[in-house]
């Protein structure tokens, strides 16, 4: 069983047919521009100042949560 091949009649009308349906779609909008900028965050620690430094409050009923550095880290291997 040999496969049928359309007809150079056939192969004329699909591409007239592609064609037509190309013009009849509605053209790209323009391009929309955003914008974007990513900035750079940077934090420095720094010794508490003897005495007079001011302390964050924290709400009422939430207790302070304090954690050392290595208690954090020894967290993570676990």
């Amino acid at each position: 069983s040999a496969a049928l091949r359309p007809s150079a009649a056939d192969t004329a009308a699909a591409r007239d047919a592609v064609r037509q349906a190309a013009a009849r779609r509605p053209g790209r909008s323009p391009e929309q521009v955003v914008q974007v900028q990513i900035g750079r965050l940077e934090v420095t620690a720094s010794s508490p100042t003897p005495g007079g430094g001011r302390r964050r409050t924290e709400p009422p009923g939430r207790p302070e949560a304090t954690v050392s550095l290595a208690e954090y880290l020894a967290r993570g291997r676990t």
